[in-house]
């Protein structure tokens, strides 16, 4: 089923068991609805005013939510579950059975293992790998945690069942092999703690860089700074 307004390339495949909703927009050799072996029987949901760029493949039994960006040559697997308002870098890829919140963005080139849990208003920028098998090759299957507001610095590396806090920052090149505490800074191979984020600072200045909402509202809610709040009592009063 497509719904009304939507801009579908003449060379992209619409599989059957795809449900599209208003003005979605569907880019050059795209394949959507992939079914290996005819296993999957649960349907592909792609919500409303998404955008999915050229060469792009999505499986069926996953779910595309409201106004979401997916770049180009994106693979995205069964059971991929994606919030409203995410960008998703071309050539990245999601192995499935994971989740990514609202507000989230993957630069390009990511791989995310299945069981991953990315949650909302994440950054993760190009080559971060995040991993799931602590004895590879195996069945085993530890995903990653992402809490609201971390971020996630390019080709770095996280190994199975690693936590990363609340608001926390990954430096790049690293490998990351333990959890990190909310709104620390962790870098280096293997990771080490190197302080709070606020001993991170805007260049040439002495303002604290992060949290970011106070510098940075491009593509979020007006109401960015309360969410971030609310949201930071939540997970620190958990810790």
């Amino acid at each position: 089923m497509i719904g009304k307004n939507c801009k579908i390339s003449d060379t992209a495949i619409i599989n059957e068991n795809v449900l599209i909703e208003d003005n979605v927009t569907i880019g050059d050799f795209c394949v959507i609805g992939l079914n290996p072996n005819n296993k999957i029987k649960k349907k592909l949901i792609i919500k409303k005013n998404s955008i999915i760029n050229s060469h792009t493949n999505i499986y069926l039994g996953s779910e595309i939510g409201e106004n979401n960006i997916i770049g180009h040559n994106v693979l995205i697997r069964e059971e991929t579950i994606l919030g409203k308002n995410i960008q998703i870098g071309s050539f990245s890829d999601l192995e499935g059975y994971l989740s990514i919140d609202d507000y989230s963005k993957l630069h390009s080139c990511v791989h995310v293992g299945q069981y991953s849990k990315i949650m909302s208003y994440v950054y993760i920028f190009p080559y971060v790998v995040l991993t799931n098998d602590p004895i590879p090759p195996s069945d085993i299957r530890h995903g990653v945690i992402l809490e609201p507001f971390s971020i996630i610095c390019t080709r770095t590396t996280i190994l199975p069942g690693v936590k990363i806090g609340f608001s926390s920052f990954i430096g790049a090149n690293s490998l990351v092999n333990k959890n990190v505490d909310p709104e620390m800074i962790g870098s280096g191979n293997p990771l080490r703690i190197k302080g709070n984020i606020s001993n991170i600072k805007i260049p040439k200045t002495n303002k604290n860089a992060y949290p970011w909402i106070d510098r940075f509202k491009k593509d979020y809610p007006k109401e960015i700074k309360e969410i971030y709040t609310k949201m930071r009592e939540e997970y620190l009063d958990s810790e």
